[in-house]
């Protein structure tokens, strides 16, 4: 009456970006017609080398036995880990040559009290080792003369607990609490970066010193639900030992605003609340809202940076069975409101409130036993 899971990866991703020095070029004049003929030679084969060019290897591997119930106990027992290797072809270097090696071990267990309430605990060790090799980049603040980013080669290691209860009064309100400690290695990004990451137009510079987080999160929620109404509010309370972020300096290279790799001791706590209505006899009609915060402090009482600001949302939800061919058809307004964010770290910009509005909406077709879904946002 026990159950072994096993889940296997393997995970090739090739990264190429290719980039064009004559891309914004003055056009030419009619009497420069061949000139122009050659510089197009010189763009053809200017793409024909990546300028990046990576490949990533991840190989994961997750192993679950579960035990056959004793009692009132059901237990699990797991191994979780990934191999990884990074390998640069090109002149441009987004993360170093590296190699990451994460293994896992974990035992949870749930006891069941009653047919009301659970008690749920578990305990886990985390190995990281994490070896990369030096790489050249140019250095903008002095003539782009290379300089070279060493390699790192470090290892982490740590114990995580968690200790949960559940319980159901009157049969509909539900009430969970959780304790829980955390433990994050820093990555390679975060290690050795040094230059633009054009995704989120920051020049970004590692910090080989980092160690790794811990945390220790209390978390409280309520819930309550019938046929036709359901109301929740969630919150949570987290503090952070040695949180890495991403701190903007205040300094400008290449029109990029510089952004470093830092840790300190943190807070965040916040919550979400909100309710969902599909009033009889209007079965089909759904109202949503919710809302959530979040607020980030470091231990000397600024505000971490990039913190999401306070947003509430709102769903107008229809659905209509159809029939047996053309079903599951459905229609929903969704307006997102983001307040203004103005508990902000130093040398970080406060941002507006503003508004997102989604129009969605899909159905399904079932050909012989054969579901194809379509959706349109």
């Amino acid at each position: 009456k026990s159950k072994i899971d096993l889940n296997l990866g393997y995970i090739v991703n090739n990264r190429k970006e290719f980039e064009d020095e004559h891309a914004h070029e003055e056009d030419h004049d009619d009497a420069e017609e061949e000139e122009d003929a050659d510089h197009s030679d010189e763009i053809e084969d200017a793409h024909e080398d990546a300028a990046l060019d990576m490949k990533l290897k991840t190989f994961s591997y997750d192993l679950k036995y579960n035990l056959a119930k004793m009692g009132k106990f059901e237990t699990i027992v797991g191994l979780q880990g990934m191999y990884q290797e990074n390998q640069n072809f090109g002149e441009e270097i987004l993360i170093p040559d590296a190699i990451t090696n994460d293994i896992g071990f974990l035992v949870t267990s749930i006891f069941d009290i009653n047919d009301l309430s659970s008690l749920q605990g578990g305990i886990r060790f985390d190995h990281r080792n994490l070896s990369s090799s030096s790489y050249e980049k140019e250095d903008p603040n002095m003539d782009s003369q290379e300089i070279t980013i060493d390699g790192v080669d470090r290892s982490f290691s740590n114990f995580t607990f968690s200790l949960g209860y559940k319980n159901v009064f009157f049969e509909k309100i539900t009430s969970r609490i959780n304790i829980a400690s955390g433990f994050r290695a820093p990555n390679l990004a975060e290690l050795t970066s040094f230059g633009v990451h054009h995704g989120s137009n920051r020049f970004e510079i590692g910090n080989p010193d980092l160690d790794s987080e811990q945390n220790f999160q209390f978390d409280l929620s309520l819930e309550y639900g019938n046929r036709h109404f359901e109301v929740f509010a969630n919150g949570f309370y987290n503090e952070l030992n040695n949180y890495i972020f991403a701190n903007p300096t205040g300094e400008i290279i290449e029109n990029n605003q510089v952004y470093q790799y830092v840790q300190s001791d943190a807070n965040l706590y916040g919550g979400e609340f909100g309710f969902h209505l599909h009033p009889h006899p209007f079965d089909w009609l759904h109202l949503e809202s919710s809302y959530e915060t979040v607020i980030g402090e470091q231990s000397n009482g600024d505000y971490l940076p990039l913190i999401p600001a306070n947003k509430w949302a709102n769903t107008i939800r229809v659905e209509i069975n159809g029939t047996e061919t053309f079903n599951d058809i459905y229609g929903a307004l969704v307006l997102d409101s983001f307040m203004q964010q103005n508990k902000v770290s130093q040398f970080e910009t406060k941002t507006p409130a503003y508004n997102l509005l989604h129009l969605r909406m899909g159905a399904n077709l079932d050909f012989n036993k054969v579901d194809v879904g379509m959706n349109l946002s």
